[in-house]
């Protein structure tokens, strides 16, 4: 109850504050399908809340201040369409899932109620600037790269642990160059936040990105310095890396490092829309490791295609990650099939189909964009249907 009055009078407050603006749109997705999913000799049935889009409201506005300059707002909360939480890995254990259960404080995204995306900024012929909560540059081209958006089945986030350990940026400054003849960069940095250390927690972002009629290119580097409990320990096989592995000691300053590099495309044919991406994620350098083991450090690829069909378009890709410092199995290989068709022009109909095989030392489950899981038995394979609606407004 509480949650609730507190969610309508920061609503209130945005929409007086909308008046003096030049420009206010309330806006959100609701998206909800029905799923089959399998994994680890089971399965479960249910209606999945963001299965190509995570259902979300937002305010967002623009303030024209003379000069060619403008600020603008960005607020915007997930919410669970379904009714039900989607954290961690309880929609594949069935907890808190099911007709006598309401949604609690996941919000099925963002993490908490506007954690989404929070941002003011300005832009001018400068360029852009921003400070707050808001995507990083490698979620943004995955959502270009990937032909299902990061959505549906077929998400790519279903073995890119990227897109999902870095989708948002808190505590973030960014700047966006003009466009150069099609060549923009985007620099963000990200404060730590931690006492007595500016290094610890802190991120920071490069991106290139380069964009001519049909041809789309881009290379991207992120480094964070991860937060952890000094001298304690962290497992970043289970908890980044999404392998089967031991837990490692921190050092005590009480961080370790995660670095993301990665190159991506796209080229319209016009008959077709094909697109690539290679990554290459280091996570827990600067642990200390037992034994023979070592800092994960993930290859990452795809192969996506997207073709127009009648009003509606076919979605196809083929992906592939593995472990290059691990000893074991940790291949993981996924292919999935899609198809969207537009009703209108702010509602679609979707559909997906897509399967992951498993290496000895990996347990990746098929999800959509609002779940992403992985267990612990390895050399599993998983499989997930969907079909659904979505609607913005």
């Amino acid at each position: 109850m509480k949650k609730t009055l507190l969610a309508m009078a920061l609503l209130g407050t945005f929409s007086s504050a909308a008046m003096a603006a030049d420009k206010v749109q309330l806006y959100g997705i609701i998206d909800l399908g029905v799923e089959h999913l399998s994994y680890d000799n089971t399965s479960v049935n249910r209606l999945g809340s963001g299965g190509q889009s995570t259902s979300r409201i937002g305010v967002k506005g623009t303030e024209d201040l003379g000069g060619g300059l403008s600020a603008f707002f960005t607020a915007e909360t997930g919410f669970c369409a379904n009714g039900n939480d989607s954290g961690g890995n309880s929609v594949y254990k069935g907890t808190s899932q099911g007709a006598q259960y309401q949604a609690g404080g996941s919000y099925c995204s963002g993490g908490n109620f506007m954690g989404r995306l929070s941002i003011i900024g300005l832009k001018g012929g400068f360029g852009t600037f921003q400070m707050g909560r808001f995507y990083s540059f490698n979620y943004i081209a995955a959502t270009q790269i990937d032909p299902f958006g990061t959505g549906m089945t077929g998400t790519i986030k279903n073995i890119d642990p990227a897109s999902n350990n870095y989708t948002r940026v808190s505590q973030g400054m960014a700047y966006i160059t003009p466009n150069f003849a099609g060549f923009t960069a985007g620099l963000a940095y990200a404060f730590g936040a931690q006492p007595s250390s500016t290094s610890n927690g802190q991120a920071y972002e490069l991106n290139l990105n380069y964009k001519n009629g049909p041809l789309m290119v881009g290379a991207d580097y992120l480094r964070h310095n991860y937060t952890a409990t000094a001298a304690g320990s962290f497992n970043p096989y289970t908890s980044l890396a999404k392998e089967i592995g031991p837990a490692a000691t921190v050092p005590a300053d009480g961080y370790f490092t995660n670095k993301i590099s990665e190159i991506y495309g796209s080229y319209d044919l016009g008959v077709a829309k094909l697109s690539a991406m290679y990554s290459q994620q280091k996570y827990g350098d600067g642990l200390t490791y037992a034994g023979t083991n070592q800092a994960p450090d993930l290859r990452v690829w795809m192969l996506g295609a997207k073709v127009p069909v009648g009003p509606g378009s076919v979605l196809a890709s083929y992906a592939q990650r593995k472990d290059n410092n691990s000893t074991g199995d940790t291949k993981v290989k996924m292919y999935a099939i899609g198809y969207t068709y537009p009703l209108s022009k702010r509602t679609n109909v979707y559909t997906s189909y897509a399967h992951i095989t498993n290496g000895a030392n990996v347990d990746q489950y098929v999800g959509d964009n609002g779940i992403n899981a992985a267990g612990t038995l390895g050399g599993q394979s998983s499989s997930g249907f969907g079909i659904g609606i979505r609607h913005s407004f």
